[in-house]
């Protein structure tokens, strides 16, 4: 199965308001930035411990651009970021991120996500799912205390996230509070040009075709982990604050090992995608900020293998 770690990098923040917009609109809080000077270094008899960070700077002659990985939802605990983020962000002149966020329309979103996810009249989970699979979810769902009316109109696919985003906020963690949004505010605020490599219709499209039988995973792994929803989203957390792409990277081979067609359609095609554009980006002579899902950062088709395998030179931060 695609474990709770991985589906949580996947969903981009703007799937995962649509879960929120369906259930019920809520006030969006940014989390304060970090607009503290890093703190001066202390004398000290031991050498100093790199500290590398989710961030990497992308150059070559006079072309350059800093490579966020975003973990689309957080508590907003998890801040204030990195200065070393901050600063990179200030010292930009425009937002790149999987979509414009600042211009989503959450109730016509809602609406789409209902039109691609939600069953025609006379189909439901119940009509759909094999037998077994179906009991296996109607006992998970009880054991949330989720009504299984609630979820039986929803296609898998859209029943997870709906699941993962009700874990997400009884845990404190909200789409509000994730990278993507933070920056997204934060550009607006600085009237910083923001770009959309993607839009949400397109994502939610993505979503939507997924193999059936990778959605029923998602589904039942929403429902399953659920007991360890809190350890496994501070261990991904932490993995994450410590710019651990290792730890990424071992996710990312184990979880998609036995999805092959996900694993192209959800990272490698989009990461193809987006090089041109970012490179085109580059050429023009300008400085910009990326923020992307973290799991597009690391493997062998990963932003920053490209960004290498092109001549370019990626260093972390």
């Amino acid at each position: 199965m695609l474990n709770k770690a991985i589906r949580i990098l996947l969903m981009s923040a703007c799937i995962l308001a649509v879960s929120v917009a369906c259930q019920a609109a809520k006030h969006r809080t940014a989390p304060p930035a970090n607009n503290a000077p890093a703190a001066a270094s202390e004398t000290t008899a031991l050498p100093a411990v790199p500290v590398h960070h989710f961030l990497w700077h992308i150059s070559r002659d006079h072309e350059s651009l800093y490579l966020v990985g975003s973990i689309h939802a957080l508590n907003p605990d998890d801040y204030p970021l990195p200065a070393v983020m901050e600063n990179a962000f200030r010292h930009s002149a425009a937002l790149v991120e999987e979509i414009n966020l600042t211009t989503v329309d959450t109730a016509n979103m809602q609406q789409e996500a209902l039109r691609m996810g939600g069953y025609p009249r006379g189909k439901s989970l119940r009509t759909e799912l094999p037998p077994g699979v179906y009991e296996k979810v109607a006992a998970g769902a009880k054991k949330l205390g989720i009504a299984m009316q609630r979820l039986d109109r929803l296609r898998p696919w859209l029943g997870s996230i709906a699941i993962l985003d009700m874990q997400l906020t009884r845990a404190g963690y909200t789409a509000s509070a994730g990278v993507d949004h933070h920056f997204a505010d934060e550009a607006q605020m600085a009237d910083k040009r923001i770009i959309g490599l993607e839009t949400p219709a397109f994502q939610l499209r993505l979503l939507a075709d997924l193999p059936e039988k990778v959605q029923q995973d998602m589904l039942l792994e929403s429902l399953d982990q659920a007991v360890n929803f809190n350890r496994e989203m501070q261990d991904l957390i932490n993995a994450w604050e410590k710019g651990d792409t290792a730890a990424l990277q071992k996710i990312l081979k184990q979880d998609f090992g036995s999805y092959p067609l996900a694993y192209k359609l959800l990272i490698a095609d989009r990461n193809r995608a987006w090089m041109p554009r970012l490179k085109r980006l580059m050429r023009g002579g300008r400085q910009y900020f990326v923020v992307v899902g973290a799991l597009h950062m690391v493997g062998p088709d990963g932003l920053l293998a490209q960004f290498e395998k092109a001549g370019y030179r990626v260093e972390q931060l």
